[in-house]
């Protein structure tokens, strides 16, 4: 969603690109909430090929010395394109072409290419000789399924890796004989929410009524020089999987966890790992190898327009081993290159040296990436784990901020956590035997319990003062609630400001909570947060639902009034306080592994203030369960009755009030003779 918001911005202001041709691309990147933002250059437009004489083409890429083969479907040849010439090589025609779509060149210069309608993948030499056709396979396991290749890639081994036409069980995967090995991997089907329930509550007799469930459409392979197959797909539901690309392990498992939501169509890896994509919308995106988005870029559209950059149908790319950016037009049959700029070179050279085991050196180009854009989350993630490699887990833990990065951040804490544990265990270890040793010498000296009975009569002394024991009454209502519930309903303990003085411990818990956890669980910039809606959404519903309340228990004979309702939800909302303000300090102490402890805390304080309510209720109200289950349910649907009717009226209120200023305006307009 966050990538489409970036798309829509950019739609929004692509006629300014109209009016100034000369800016065709425009580059965005992930700032440190996940957001996708404006950033510089990445690549520029560089050579445009038009005079070659294609038609349809639908695949490129590349082979030895940068020669480019370019599947040249609609004149049912192989073109070889020179970049660094601009000339054509050659040509490769073959009588058994009946549509080529797909090719794959190896290392060696065999070429593969996958052709739909002759339902066969054809193998050239270095020598552009045929030597080997590969058909449908024969195999029981194949079946009947369709073998019309589209798409093909190659492993190092000769094992094939073909997408196929109208196939929906996954990649074909032939060994380089042509024996069909299985369905390499495969799509899951992306269900809607009414899709879902479909499942659940449907017949297997309706459930056959119903329309074909069809995965996600594999719309290119690719296997790099090392075996590893990556994939992209396209379709409508790309944005409900967010599995657009993947890069497969032996098994077949999908290796990296991206958020892409566009719909691609092509994708290959540079020699760094790095991955390029071209999706249907005209973006190019590139990742890391770990699947890390470095940036997408491109005009933000489809158009017919002879404008350097945009494209009619960006259907394929590859990348020169001079880290040139090539791609194809389908429609417009034409070829368009990107050159990197110093920023994107900086980031490949940051990378490889990291990779090289350079730690120190790739924190250094990494800062030379930070001159470039001062708030690049990438570069930051990469400064952070340099020095997280380095050991420097300080300098680390602040660089993972800056750019967001919990995962890494946890790892940083986790190592200064434990070097913090070691440096000060003996003074730990010191402190529990000192408080131990004392209660132990307090027990056996203080044999008449003069000590324990001075503690405990101050403690009845504070309890006993009226203020403080009105206040500190919240104690007694979470241990002992029928008790306490019983006596505050006949005011013999409790009072307005007691609760009063709770409520707002409570409020002041809910803000530390929403505002001050530690870096791991707390999502939510402050500078982002809007505090009229927090402060008035939590003010608005704590007094709306003791109103309605108010109003629901006294239509069915409750006995409690408006004030003794507030006063037993202000008390029964003392553990949930307590356990918001626990929370907010154990956040800062955890690893992203230990947050379960936090859920399992607020499951805990939620669950004790809810019994501490229903009490409540139940007491105050003389409520037998099912009443006040009842009263519950009654006071929840008062509560959204209030919300819709408080919303229409803000809305009539806030025309009416556009009405008067219009009104006002054009009257003095009208006064002052402006018109």
């Amino acid at each position: 969603m966050k990538k489409i918001a970036a798309i829509i911005f950019f739609t929004a202001t692509s006629g300014a690109l109209a009016v100034f041709p000369q800016s065709t691309t425009v580059n965005f990147a992930a700032n440190r909430s996940g957001m996708f933002v404006p950033t510089q250059d990445g690549y520029l437009p560089d050579r445009n090929i038009t005079g070659i004489g294609l038609n349809r083409p639908e695949n490129i890429t590349f082979g030895n010395n940068d020669i480019l083969y370019i599947a040249d479907t609609g004149n049912r040849r192989i073109v070889l394109f020179d970049v660094n010439s601009g000339n054509i090589v050659r040509e490769i025609r073959y009588e058994g072409f009946g549509a080529p779509r797909g090719i794959f060149v190896t290392p060696d210069d065999m070429l593969y290419v996958a052709d739909s309608i002759a339902g066969a993948v054809f193998i050239f030499n270095p020598n552009d000789e045929i030597i080997k056709t590969i058909s449908a396979p024969r195999s029981i396991a194949f079946g009947d399924t369709p073998f019309a290749p589209v798409r093909i890639g190659v492993d190092p081994r000769g094992s094939m890796y073909i997408i196929g036409e109208g196939v929906y069980n996954g990649i074909i995967h032939l060994s380089g004989e042509g024996e069909f090995l299985g369905f390499f991997a495969s799509n899951e089907t992306a269900l809607t929410f009414i899709q879902f329930l479909q499942n659940i509550f449907f017949t297997e007799r309706q459930k056959q009524g119903l329309l074909d469930r069809l995965p996600l459409t594999f719309s290119n392979v690719f296997a790099d020089p090392r075996g590893i197959v990556y994939s992209v797909s396209m379709g409508r539901d790309i944005a409900r999987t967010g599995e657009a690309i993947k890069k497969y392990d032996m098994a077949g498992r999908n290796m990296l966890k991206t958020t892409t939501t566009m719909s691609l169509t092509d994708i290959t890896v540079d020699r760094y790992g790095n991955i390029f994509t071209t999706s249907t919308e005209g973006w190019i995106q590139v990742n890391a190898a770990d699947g890390e988005e470095i940036f997408f870029f491109g005009a933000g559209h489809l158009s017919s327009e002879d404008i350097a950059g945009w494209f009619t149908n960006l259907i394929s790319i590859a990348v020169s081993s001079h880290g040139h950016i090539w791609t194809l037009d389908g429609t417009k049959a034409f070829l368009q290159s990107y050159t990197p700029t110093e920023y994107t070179q900086s980031i490949y050279r940051a990378q490889q040296l990291f990779n090289e085991g350079h730690y120190i050196e790739a924190g250094i180009e990494w800062n030379n990436v930070l001159r470039f854009n001062q708030m690049s989350v990438l570069a930051h993630n990469g400064l952070g784990k340099s020095w997280l490699y380095q050991e420097e887990y300080e300098k680390a833990r602040h660089e993972f901020i800056v750019a967001g990065n919990r995962e890494f951040y946890s790892q940083a804490f986790w190592e200064t956590r434990n070097m913090w544990l070691l440096n000060n265990m003996s003074f730990i270890l010191t402190a529990f035997i000192v408080l131990f040793t004392g209660l132990f010498i307090v027990k056996n000296v203080d044999k008449k319990q003069i000590i324990k009975t001075g503690i405990k009569n101050s403690r009845n002394a504070v309890m006993n003062a009226q203020y403080i024991g009105n206040i500190l009454f919240a104690f007694s209502v979470a241990r002992r609630p029928l008790d306490s519930y019983y006596y505050l309903k006949r005011k013999e303990k409790g009072s307005v400001r007691g609760a009063a003085v709770n409520f707002l411990l409570f409020f002041a818990a809910y803000m530390i909570f929403q505002t001050s956890k530690g870096f791991i669980v707390q999502f939510a910039e402050i500078e982002d947060m809007d505090f009229g809606v927090i402060i008035g959404g939590f003010l608005g519903l704590y007094l709306l639902f003791i109103i309605c309340n108010y109003l629901v228990t006294s239509i069915n004979d409750g006995e409690g009034g408006f004030f003794d309702i507030f006063k037993l939800v202000s008390y029964a909302m003392f553990p949930l306080s307590v356990t918001l303000l626990a929370v907010t300090v154990i956040s800062h102490v955890l690893t992203e592994n230990e947050v379960f402890l936090l859920v399992f805390m607020l499951i805990g304080g939620f669950a004790w203030s809810g019994i501490l309510l229903w009490l409540g209720l139940q007491e105050v109200h003389n409520y037998s369960f099912t009443n006040t289950f009842k009263s519950l349910i009654f006071t929840a649907l008062f509560m959204l009755i209030a919300l819709v009717v408080l919303f229409n009226m803000a809305i009539l209120f806030s025309q009416f009030a556009q009405f008067i200023e219009s009104f006002v305006r054009e009257a003095y307009a009208n006064i002052t003779g402006m018109y």
